[in-house]
């Protein structure tokens, strides 16, 4: 029998990825609660900074995400909630990004250590 995580594929975190958690997050304020510890700006790709710096930001000063309309006005960067999510959707985002964060954490430091 083959176990879940032997079968599972590498993702690759694209900034398509990278932009996707951003609007699971701002759909659901659950899923950036649960990874507000771990959620690091510097981890996005360029493009996509500004709006998590933003997510970062905003939260910390006001205790809720701001929504995309504000990120709109403010980045410039459309990140629109998604209209369907489900239970399924949130296991997987909440997988993916700290696999995600792992990986884009030990890269940095690797870059910095060189």
């Amino acid at each position: 029998m083959v176990s879940k995580t032997d079968s599972k594929k590498q993702i690759e975190y694209t900034p398509e990825v990278q932009k996707l958690f951003l609007r699971m997050m701002i759909t659901n304020i659950e899923l950036y609660t649960r990874v507000s510890n771990i959620m690091n700006p510097q981890n996005f790709d360029k493009s996509l900074r500004p709006v998590a710096e933003m997510f970062k930001e905003h939260s910390d000063k006001y205790n809720v995400l701001p929504d995309s309309s504000q990120v709109q006005a403010v980045t410039g960067i459309e990140i629109e909630p998604i209209a369907e999510l489900n239970e399924g959707h949130s296991d997987w985002f909440l997988e993916e990004f700290e696999q995600f964060t792992k990986r884009q954490e030990l890269e940095r430091a690797i870059l910095k250590s060189a």
